[in-house]
């Protein structure tokens, strides 16, 4: 079961990460309603749209959401999609191969030398999403770093108390 919630921990973050380089690509306008809007969010906004379900709750899209708060120049998001892009190629066998692993267990034929390679490759993921991190932050000024860490604390104290939340309504309403 932990195993389980660190493969889907690992993925999350190597998701989220490139869902920062996705999203800081540059895109093309699209003609809609007669106009040209540069994204998604403008066509939202002319069609009276709102967002969705997630983000009506709070959630505002993880790691990705950290780094568009940092106003990263130009240049620092070039440095970030290749960091990400060189990091996600590096770690496509060990994907895949959790994802073997990950069917194997569904499947019923998972065995305890399966575990073992899980749980290894669980440890080399989580080493290369530290590297990742360093290297992001590498690329950030002493300001941005600042302001990163302030937004840790804040992501940090926001889960802790959605965490302490969740435990008072398990308390008061047990199965």
């Amino acid at each position: 079961m932990h195993s389980r919630k660190s493969l889907i921990t690992i993925l999350g973050i190597i998701l989220a990460f490139g869902t920062v380089v996705v999203a800081q690509q540059t895109q093309t306008p699209s003609p809609d309603a007669g106009g040209q809007f540069k994204n998604r969010s403008e066509r939202w906004s002319a069609r009276g749209e709102r967002r969705g379900g997630r983000e009506r709750m709070g959630h505002r899209g993880g790691a990705g959401h950290l780094m568009r708060e940092l106003n990263l120049t130009d240049e620092q998001r070039q440095q970030s999609r290749a960091i990400m892009q060189r990091r996600l190629a590096g770690t496509k066998s060990q994907r895949e191969e959790l994802f073997a692993l990950r069917e194997k267990r569904i499947a019923g034929t998972f065995t305890a030398d399966d575990e073992a390679g899980a749980k290894a490759l669980h440890q080399e993921m989580r080493a290369s999403m530290e590297d990742i991190h360093a290297e992001m932050e590498g690329i950030l000024t002493a300001e941005q770093k600042t302001k990163l860490e302030q937004l840790k604390q804040e992501r940090k104290a926001k889960f802790e108390q959605r965490l302490k939340e969740r435990q008072e309504f398990q308390n008061k309403n047990p199965q």
